[in-house]
C-alpha cells in the first residue's frame, strides 16, 4: 500500500465523538494543523507542550462549539488509540 493509500485510510479510520448533531472538531482540526506542518517539512515528531497546545485551543476556540472549557489535550492522547500515531 502506498503512503498516500496508507495515511487516507488511518484518516477514514479515526472515530469522532458525536451526540445527535452534533461533532467534536477536535481531531480534524488537530490533524489538520500537524499535516500542514508536515507539508512545511516539520519532523516527525512534535513537542505538544510548545508546539500544540495553543495552537490547538486557538483553533478550538475560533471553530469549535462554544464551551466552558476548551480541552486541546483530547485529540492528542484518543488519535493514538485509533492508530494514527504513537506517543514518546
Amino acid at each position: 500500500m502506498t503512503a498516500d493509500k496508507t495515511l487516507k485510510q488511518a484518516i477514514s479510520n479515526i472515530t469522532i465523538w458525536r451526540k445527535g448533531e452534533q461533532r467534536a472538531p477536535h481531531k480534524p482540526l488537530l490533524l489538520l494543523y500537524v499535516l500542514s506542518h508536515y507539508r512545511q517539512g516539520h519532523d516527525r515528531l512534535f513537542d505538544y507542550g510548545s508546539e500544540i497546545h495553543e495552537q490547538l485551543l486557538d483553533l478550538l476556540e475560533r471553530y469549535g462549539p462554544q464551551r466552558r472549557e476548551q480541552r486541546p489535550d483530547m485529540p492528542f492522547w484518543r488519535l493514538k488509540g485509533d492508530g494514527f500515531w504513537e506517543l514518546q
